[in-house]
């Protein structure tokens, strides 16, 4: 062979490398190789999982739900302060709870969900005349009825009828204090007011002292009023009462350097060892003086309830020119007690003090009284369940079953038809809008009310008697049990059965025992046939 031709001849492996080449192209289209069926079959065990294990994951992972992802994108509620104080050390505690709470701050003149307001807003602001749903103020128009000393002719007449009595006169900066007898007053001032003097104060230690209690109104017309009973602010004076010196005033008269409980020898041990409060404290030291302070709380509660309810009609008549009434009020009653334990009401303060700069110790007591009232009017925390923002009705919390009572009553007088009788009126179907709607705030408002006691309007108490044959202490009737307690069950039926009419025979000798009744899951001493359904503590 030319050796040209052997040298341009493919060789062995070069035809073998093309015949494999032929082949594979040679193979059928529709075949797939085995690495994209791997990834296929990835992909759909992948998606197969995802699809299962999401809807279980919102309930596993709740905050994930699309119900807080959407929530999350709401902007934070705010909240704008309104006062012509240069500094705001009196806000400090405020402003800390409502941080807590989630809340931001802007300026008066943005969109604000809450204007704490220390100075009276309402003739600086004429927009407060139609807040919006989700807004509200911590003063009511007209809120300063309650604290107005003005009332010159009831004190004149006053002072005819106890011609005994003295008076103390301040300048309205607490300067210039003195003690006169009516005669030497001085009217003419209008910078200054007057207060009675109590001439056989109650002494601890020998120091005189005032008590601060703190109030809230959530409602006018209707009225609806609390106390906060977590704790009172006590404030003795700095020198002994005794001997009586009308020129030294550091006797007679709180300042701002008053004497703190924990300083007060006799009730420092409870304070700091004992870890009691300032009221429960004092509580200790009255009955170690053999008596009963629980006879101080009742005239407390009568005094801001008379006090309030006086002026409520002055309140609604400035309320009237207000489209919306999205306002509560934080008050402070100043009230003094004498040596027999009776209650003295000397002023009430609209923006009570609320710093600790002076005693730091009174941080925890404004702190949570902020908690208190916040949690009542609907300002909540963020991560709070309780509900929407401001107490925006929500089934969840109030639905038609907690408000509805009287079931027996409402079908025995036909009321699902026809609302023309009275003993309609409290009947669920007969209920007006406004009617409705006033119940589910104070239905909210109980269920949180922290430690606030709803003192205004009072509940109209039914107690039933049942004479028993077993003395009262043999019973220990718990009052914080849901249960009957060690009362005998069969007794209790049978009054029961009888519908309240049935006692024990009449040959049984014995006492007289309250039978605790429930409304709607709130145990109580009581039923209650008020239009707000007995919702108070």
């Amino acid at each position: 062979m030319d050796a040209s031709v052997v040298e341009n001849a493919p060789n062995q492996k070069e035809v073998d490398g093309k015949m494999a080449k032929t082949e594979e192209s040679e193979k059928p289209s529709n075949s797939i190789g085995l690495l994209p069926i791997m990834i296929f079959l990835a992909a759909t065990v992948a998606t197969a999982v995802v699809v299962e294990v999401l809807p279980h994951a919102s309930r596993v992972f709740p905050w994930k739900s699309a119900d807080s992802s959407a929530d999350q994108l709401q902007p934070p509620p705010t909240y704008a302060i309104f006062g012509r104080s240069p500094t705001e050390e009196h806000l400090v505690h405020v402003v800390s709870v409502l941080h807590k709470f989630g809340y931001q701050r802007v300026g008066v003149n943005e969109s604000w969900n809450l204007l704490w307001a220390h100075d009276y807003p309402f003739l600086s602001f004429a927009n407060l005349k139609n807040l919006g749903q989700h807004q509200v103020v911590n003063h009511y128009p007209g809120c300063g009825y309650l604290t107005n000393k003005a009332e010159r002719e009831e004190f004149l007449d006053y002072a005819r009828e106890n011609p005994q009595a003295l008076f103390v006169q301040k300048h309205n900066e607490h300067r210039h204090i003195k003690v006169r007898a009516p005669a030497d007053i001085a009217f003419g001032s209008n910078d200054s007011f007057v207060q009675e003097f109590v001439q056989r104060p109650y002494l601890v230690d020998g120091h005189k002292f005032d008590i601060g209690v703190y109030v809230v109104i959530t409602s006018i017309n209707p009225l609806r009023v609390y106390i906060y009973t977590g704790d009172v602010l006590f404030r003795y004076c700095p020198v002994k009462y005794h001997p009586f010196d009308a020129e030294n005033v550091d006797k007679y008269i709180v300042g701002d350097d008053y004497l703190p409980t924990w300083e007060v020898p006799s009730l420092r041990k409870y304070y700091n060892r004992f870890g009691g409060s300032m009221r429960t404290v004092f509580e200790a030291y009255v009955r170690d003086q053999g008596k009963d302070p629980a006879q101080i709380w009742p005239q407390v509660e009568h005094i801001v309830r008379t006090t309030i309810a006086a002026k409520e009609k002055d309140i609604v008549n400035i309320l009237r020119s207000y489209r919306t009434h999205n306002f509560f009020d934080l008050m402070r009653f100043d009230l003094f007690i004498d040596e027999d334990l009776k209650v003295f009401l000397m002023e009430a303060n609209m923006s009570p003090n609320l710093s600790s700069a002076h005693f730091k110790p009174n941080s925890l007591l404004y702190e949570q009284v902020l908690y208190s009232v916040f949690n009542l009017v609907g300002i909540r925390p963020l991560t709070s369940t309780s509900g929407t923002l401001l107490g925006e009705s929500s089934e969840m919390i109030t639905a038609d079953k907690n408000l509805a009572t009287d079931l027996n009553k409402c079908a025995a007088h036909d009321c699902d038809k026809s609302c023309n009788k009275e003993e309609c009126d409290l009947c669920l179907q007969c209920l007006s809008g406004s009617e409705y709607k006033m119940l589910q705030q104070a239905h909210q408002e109980h269920l949180h009310r922290v430690d606030m006691k709803r003192i205004f309007p009072k509940p109209i108490v039914i107690v039933h008697f049942i004479r028993v044959q077993r003395a009262r202490t043999e019973l220990q009737l718990s009052p914080t049990s849901s249960t009957m307690g060690t009362y005998p069950y069969q007794q209790y039926r049978l009054w029961r059965q009888s519908g309240g009419k049935q006692n024990a025979r009449s040959s049984d000798a014995g006492s007289l025992v309250p039978v605790p009744v429930r409304w709607n899951g709130v145990h109580l001493l009581q039923t209650d046939k008020t239009r707000d359904m007995s919702m108070s503590t």
